[in-house]
């Protein structure tokens, strides 16, 4: 219930401030485990790329904001669940691992952290998390978000947003670096796509 109201609160503000143009929408299914890898440039991502689709999704979401506890309860209800950034968190992908296998769809950020550089880095756990759920990965490009909120603003500014979903990838029979590597490539062509 929680997941739904917030869902049209923030497509209302969408309309506002960062009207949407979504791409590709049809090669998200409307239910069934897969794990959706996106770049990162603004604090808005997951909201916006969780407006952009007609299914529930999950999100892991640094720890730092469940410390509030009415925040953290509404980020659990939500579909949120934490994760510590700063070190290998086997119990977050853990978590991540039994929601996707009981039929969730994961959105994760490769990157770790926000980055408005054009050259993504991504990092070992979604390697770990495709290999160990072997369900498709669909790769996400959100455009422009970074200039609604740029990195430590506290306002938004009104400015048109894009979200591309790219065509669901499957990684099987390879090791957890190639796997980061083709991520962020199909990443980066869904980028190309659009520039």
């Amino acid at each position: 219930m929680i997941y739904w109201i917030g869902y049209y609160l923030v497509k209302i503000l969408s309309f506002i401030f960062c009207p949407l143009k979504i791409y590709g929408r049809e090669n998200v299914p409307a239910q069934g485990s897969l794990v959706l890898a996106s770049n990162h440039q603004s604090n808005l991502d997951p909201l916006l790329i969780a407006i952009s689709l007609r299914r529930k999704i999950h999100f892991m979401t640094k720890d730092s904001l469940f410390r509030n506890k009415i925040l953290g309860f509404i980020l659990r209800k939500g579909n949120a669940f934490p994760v510590r950034r700063d070190s290998a968190d086997i119990r977050s992908l853990r978590e991540a691992i039994r929601r996707v296998k009981n039929g969730g769809g994961l959105l994760i950020f490769p990157q770790g952290t926000r980055q408005l550089e054009p050259v993504l880095q991504g990092q070992q756990g979604i390697g770990f998390l495709v290999v160990k759920t072997q369900v498709p990965v669909i790769p996400v490009w959100v455009s422009d978000s970074e200039k609604v909120m740029p990195p430590g603003s506290k306002w938004l500014k009104r400015h048109a947003v894009s979200v591309t979903f790219g065509q669901p990838k499957y990684y099987s029979g390879q090791e957890y670096e190639e796997i980061v590597d083709r991520v962020m490539k199909d990443i980066l062509v869904l980028r190309n796509s659009r520039s």
